[in-house]
């Protein structure tokens, strides 16, 4: 893959969130198309190629064990297709934001040296809606994976890109913070 080729690997959460098809439902369910790919469409003049595979489409409180050794599995996957001549792998993780830190640090424990730079983001609303922060967050975590070092692993949201290893979710404000020592 080219060095301008980026991964899109879904986990579900708030971002995939759609509006239900029942009439009569209130509660919100996961359409068939990501919202990542929607978003990185809805932009033709992008400076990227990207694929998109999804892994679940959970809310983050619900993903087992079971799904972060299968989404370890997909990034060893994309890392084995790394090309010789770009020798580095960008990859972008959709995941809710209740278990995203967990996740990502999960993931970096895991694979220890890694020629990829691993950006996980979300949405505190679902892309469907007017105000949702996930067309920011989409595009800041594909930018961060231009400019973070292979073998990095990091949270992209609330306009802030922080390591996985020093991130924590501020209990009051609900933003993505390195932790404070």
């Amino acid at each position: 893959m080219p060095a301008n080729h980026v991964h899109i690997i879904t986990m579900g959460g708030t971002i995939d969130k759609d509006y239900p098809c029942l009439t009569s439902g209130y509660a919100f369910e996961f359409g068939d198309e990501s919202a990542a790919t929607r978003i990185l469409n809805a932009h033709p003049n992008l400076g990227v190629s990207f694929t998109s595979t999804s892994i679940c489409k959970k809310d983050s409180l619900e993903i087992t064990g079971d799904e972060r050794l299968l989404l370890y599995r997909e990034i060893c996957k994309v890392l084995k297709e790394v090309s010789p001549s770009s020798n580095h792998a960008r990859i972008v993780v959709t995941h809710g934001t209740d278990t995203m830190v967990e996740t990502a640090q999960y993931i970096q424990k895991h694979l220890g040296d890694h020629c990829a730079s691993i950006a996980f983001t979300g949405a505190t609303k679902p892309e469907r809606f007017i105000d949702s922060d996930a067309s920011f967050n989409v595009g800041m975590a594909v930018g961060a994976t231009s400019i973070c070092s292979p073998g990095s692993v990091v949270i992209c949201m609330n306009g802030n890109i922080v390591p996985a290893e020093s991130c924590v979710r501020e209990e009051e404000s609900g933003l993505f913070i390195q932790k404070r020592n």
